[in-house]
């Protein structure tokens, strides 16, 4: 950014460096003359006039300096203020940025946070899904386990049957064989 103080305090260095060059250009074409025996005698010439103009020189350097201490006095503050008016505005465009800055991030980390809700409900109830379809297979299998169970059961109870039957058979056999042997002993007996 311009520094306006910088270059007002440049702007006076070319001043009097022009101003020198200027004066001493001038006082080289300056001379003073007294009246002295009835005659104007040449006193000095260029800068040695000063010698005896000094109370001319004094006063008008410090009407002079006067006049310029006041103007500087006024352009050095007005310098001031547009520095301090540059600063400023260079420091709120820094904060307008840089709360633009975290509103962006702020908004970034709503929307991520946002995202990041969906991602995890949407996970959540995939995950309720599957846990229902785990309880719907839990209680098919128990259904299927009961039922097997219950077959099982029932071919348990039907071989015990089938196993009474033929131990009943088996009986009702032995006891016509021995029956079929007592008659056939009996006719032989008999006969």
């Amino acid at each position: 950014t311009m520094n306006w103080r910088t270059i007002l305090m440049l702007a006076l260095l070319a001043a009097l460096g022009i101003g020198s060059w200027w004066l001493n250009g001038l006082m080289e074409t300056q001379g003073w003359v007294v009246f002295k025996n009835q005659k104007w005698v040449i006193a000095g010439t260029g800068w040695e006039t000063l010698k005896h103009a000094w109370p001319i020189a004094i006063t008008g350097m410090l009407i002079g300096g006067g006049i310029l201490y006041a103007l500087l006095g006024y352009l050095y503050l007005n310098a001031t203020d547009a520095d301090h008016k540059s600063e400023i505005d260079r420091i709120s465009a820094q904060k307008a940025l840089s709360d633009e800055k975290a509103q962006n991030a702020m908004n970034q980390a709503n929307e991520s946070l946002k995202a990041d809700r969906e991602a995890l409900r949407s996970y959540e109830g995939q995950l309720i899904d599957k846990e229902r379809r785990l309880n719907r297979l839990q209680e098919e299998a128990a259904e299927r386990v009961a039922v097997a169970e219950s077959r099982a059961n029932d071919a348990i109870q039907a071989a015990a049957e089938a196993e009474k039957r033929r131990q009943n058979a088996a009986g009702a056999a032995e006891r016509r064989r021995r029956k079929l042997e007592k008659v056939n002993s009996q006719q032989e007996a008999k006969g």
